[in-house]
């Protein structure tokens, strides 16, 4: 199951148990107002505690989903990055103690994270070192006098789900060299 199923899952939990203690009340309501007693028969308060029950062992079971859901997610997430997380410390120490190595032996590192935000249904915005017209609603300037449609230089892509901007590309005037 996915995470939005549990969330559904939940809520339709809840909502059952919610339902079932209004109804219950809007009973007792009814009852209570045809005698002249207020205080609640024993199977009122029967009901009442078996409602409340059932509302905490509800709750337990929500809270038991979302840490499963929580679980799942990082798992999957963790063996979608687990090249790059057993790798890149060595990478590391390769670059410190080989300051000469090419950085193209270490972009197959960055795979697994490409394919991550591809799983999300992610897409990126700009392809870096390209010269495109600037777009306020999709890039970030390095300096704020830059134009609308002026051309500039992505610096680093940015990225966005469907309609929505997760982050701007970095935008400039020259490249960096």
């Amino acid at each position: 199951m996915q995470n939005t199923d549990y969330f559904w899952f939940g809520l339709l939990m809840w909502l059952s148990s919610m339902l079932a203690v209004f109804y219950f009340w809007g009973k007792q309501r009814q009852s209570s107002t045809s005698l002249p007693s207020s205080t609640p028969s024993d199977s009122d308060r029967d009901r009442i505690a078996a409602l409340e029950a059932e509302c905490r062992r509800l709750q337990q079971e929500l809270d038991q989903s979302s840490q499963s859901a929580q679980t799942e997610a990082q798992q999957a997430h963790f063996e979608q990055l687990k090249s790059l997380l057993i790798s890149f410390p060595t990478a590391q120490i390769m670059a410190e103690k080989k300051p000469t190595l090419p950085a193209k032996n270490l972009t197959a590192l960055f795979t697994p994270l490409h394919d991550l935000t591809a799983t999300w249904g992610y897409e990126q915005v700009g392809e870096p070192w390209t010269q495109v017209p600037y777009d306020p609603a999709l890039h970030q300037p390095d300096n704020p006098d830059i134009q609308p449609g002026e051309m500039v230089y992505v610096r680093f892509v940015g990225y966005r789900d469907r309609d929505r901007l997760l982050c701007p590309a970095k935008v400039s005037r020259t490249l960096p060299w």
